[in-house]
């Protein structure tokens, strides 16, 4: 194991917190380090922070804030997976997540997905629990995704004839975006994007971007299913 992560046993296990909450980094810290068998090596404010500080020092696990993480597509996770493999990333995520959100952060390389007010000890154990490699989703979380997938039982067989680039901007119009933030993600012209939506919708035979983004759930659905998870338990 390198010297950046654990230099032996009785240290603990490494962790760093990415998050814009001053007051959510120190409260988290705190239930940590009382637990004795973790140690926060370091906090970072932002994507730039935190990609300094992985450079000083690699933790075993990243808990790291959803808003921070979703930016351009969730680029900055396969960043991590890509420079970082060995580092387990935790999202910390706010109840108005859009299911097609959670599953590109697990298609991207996030190990794990927790609510924003989880109590210290549920942390702790799903903390543990990708520690061993186990992926964790909070129940609430792993509802709102099987919802997702629910809500509209659809053929695969249209999403066969979408090209790569179709199926990347079916992804993002699924999470709400305009065709100018489209453009501008993925560094196209407004009227590229205009005639691959126009294209969209034309081969899943849907007439709006509404009935559109449903079939965004089955191109992410793969990412989830099959997938070994450790779950929070009952309901609180």
């Amino acid at each position: 194991m390198s010297k950046k992560n654990r230099t032996n046993e009785t240290e603990g296990i490494s962790v760093v917190i990415c998050d814009k909450q001053p007051l959510f980094r120190l409260g988290l810290k705190l239930a940590l380090e009382q637990q004795g068998n973790f140690r926060v090596i370091g906090e970072a404010n932002d994507a730039d922070e935190l990609m300094a500080l992985l450079v000083r020092s690699v933790p075993e696990i990243l808990v790291l804030d959803m808003f921070i993480a979703r930016a351009e597509n969730f680029s900055l996770l396969r960043q991590l997976r890509a420079k970082y493999p060995t580092v387990k990333v935790m999202l910390i995520v706010p109840r108005s997540v859009h299911p097609i959100e959670l599953l590109s952060a697990i298609q991207s390389g996030a190990m794990g997905c927790l609510l924003r007010d989880s109590p210290p000890d549920l942390v702790i154990r799903a903390l543990r629990s990708v520690m061993t490699g186990m992926p964790w989703i909070q129940r609430e979380l792993t509802e709102h995704i099987l919802q997702g997938f629910n809500t509209f039982p659809i053929s695969e067989e249209p999403i066969r004839a979408l090209t790569e680039r179709e199926r990347q901007i079916l992804i993002l119009l699924a999470k709400g975006l305009s065709n100018k933030e489209i453009a501008k993600q993925m560094g196209l012209s407004l009227q590229t994007v205009k005639t691959h939506v126009s294209h969209i919708l034309q081969k899943l035979r849907v007439r709006s971007r509404a009935e559109a983004a449903r079939y965004a759930f089955i191109l992410l659905k793969s990412s989830f299913d099959g997938q070994k998870l450790a779950l929070s338990g009952k309901r609180r």
